[in-house]
């Protein structure tokens, strides 16, 4: 009977040694990846940056109504800057994005890449990509614009 004690209350104490090895496994889990998480936001803000100051600007030039018909249903409406829902002014100094050609003010993006977001506030492409890559895309947005 003694035996049976002692057996249970090895038992007992192994699990409960268990129950806080297990704990303990589990908070250096979350911890190591908060800290991944951390290190990885602020690299995307660094990169965010580094695009913002390696990509030229790009004025805009309105383009004019196909005719008549569709500048009076209102399709020929200027269009405007979905991070701050503001229309582009003539010849103001716009940030295009090297994945897909989307515009924004340059300071709405910088504030948008600064919240850590590495993504087109449009169609979530990548902002990071290779400088070459990039200067070839902006140099296309420009044809375009």
């Amino acid at each position: 009977m003694e035996e049976i004690g002692e057996l249970l209350m090895m038992a007992v104490w192994y699990f409960g040694l268990g129950l806080i090895y297990g704990s303990l496994a589990v908070m250096a889990i979350l911890l190591v990846s908060e800290v991944l998480g951390g290190i990885q936001r602020w690299r995307n803000k660094l990169a965010g940056e580094r695009l913002l100051d390696s990509v030229a600007d790009v004025p805009y030039h309105p383009l004019p109504p196909d005719n008549d018909a569709a500048a009076a249903a209102g399709e020929g409406s200027p269009p405007s800057c979905v991070i701050c829902i503001e229309e582009y002014e003539r010849g103001e100094r716009c940030f295009v994005m090297p994945g897909c050609a989307h515009m924004f003010h340059r300071e709405c993006m910088r504030k948008w890449l600064r919240q850590g977001n590495p993504t087109c506030p449009i169609c979530r492409a990548t902002l990071l990509v290779a400088p070459a890559l990039a200067e070839e895309r902006v140099s296309t947005a420009e044809d375009m614009v």
